[in-house]
């Protein structure tokens, strides 16, 4: 068997339905629904549900599959052959991530992430993930992005590259910054966010992105509670940075794929922590 584990984070394309999947009630009746499925394709071994994970051999290879994302488009589809269709997306992704772990590198693929600096604290050294401490207990990762998924980049692919994690970072953010995210009113001079559901929070690291912003808007100030959801603020409101923080508490504790509660201001060249204001 392969050694590499490879952590899915899909995101969903169109597919071929073959049943009908009714809406599952929670995360475990997913995983379920999922395991059942995985092991009727006769190409899965050893697949067991574990911290709200499915882990399995994939055709020889290791994998974790975390089915968050897919639980919240599966509640928001409108029958049970979407869900299937879903569903079918999902497995045929297991194949993508294969070919992003044994093909080459392709350096047009790779993206930056900001996570927590303990998200990857489980991996085993030979399977460490390539990535560095940023700040405020964030760290930045790098992923392999494809049309139906991304795969974390492992330290040792990366090396053998033949690239270090500055200049495959330096890649990534010059692949971020190709993207061109909206800016959603949400109120006077409020915003949020929006690019594609899983590089939002990315965005954080574009600074010539908030060096134009705050040129033109004046000061800025942001809040990043989970990886799919920014909001900015450039009212110069008194009571901006509660209200930011308010809400960025109540969303990390309620929506998965936390990031951060701080509330950030840029600083001309870089983000710093505010605060915290009643």
């Amino acid at each position: 068997m392969k050694g590499a584990a490879l952590l899915l984070a899909l995101c969903l394309s169109a597919g071929a339905a073959t049943a009908d999947v009714a809406r599952p009630r929670d995360l475990d009746t997913l995983l379920s629904v999922l395991q059942n499925a995985v092991i009727a394709t006769g190409d899965a071994t050893e697949v067991q549900i574990r911290d709200e994970k499915l882990h399995l051999t994939w055709k020889g290879t290791a994998l974790i599959a975390d089915p968050h994302n897919l639980f919240m488009e599966m509640q928001r589809a409108t029958n049970d052959a979407e869900r299937q269709e879903l569903v079918d997306t999902y497995l045929a992704a297991f194949d993508d991530m294969l070919r992003l772990d044994t093909g080459i590198l392709a350096p047009a693929s790779l993206m930056p992430i900001i996570r927590p600096s303990n998200f990857a604290e489980h991996q085993p050294k030979t399977k460490a993930l390539a990535s560095e401490p940023w700040f405020a207990g964030l760290s930045i990762y790098l992923v392999e992005d494809s049309p139906s998924s991304t795969a974390y980049l492992q330290a040792s692919r990366m090396q053998a590259a033949g690239l270090d994690f500055a200049a495959a970072k330096k890649i990534a953010l010059e692949n971020l910054a190709k993207r061109s995210p909206r800016f959603e009113p949400l109120g006077p001079k409020r915003w949020g966010l929006v690019l594609d559901g899983y590089y939002e929070s990315s965005l954080l690291l574009d600074s010539e992105l908030w060096r134009r912003m705050a040129e033109d808007q004046g000061e800025v100030i942001m809040v990043v509670p989970n990886r799919d959801l920014v909001v900015v603020d450039a009212s110069g409101a008194p009571e901006a940075v509660a209200q930011l923080a308010r809400f960025a508490q109540e969303v990390n504790e309620t929506r998965p794929y936390p990031v951060s509660t701080y509330v950030f201001g840029w600083k001309g060249t870089h983000w710093e922590i505010l605060p915290a204001q009643q």
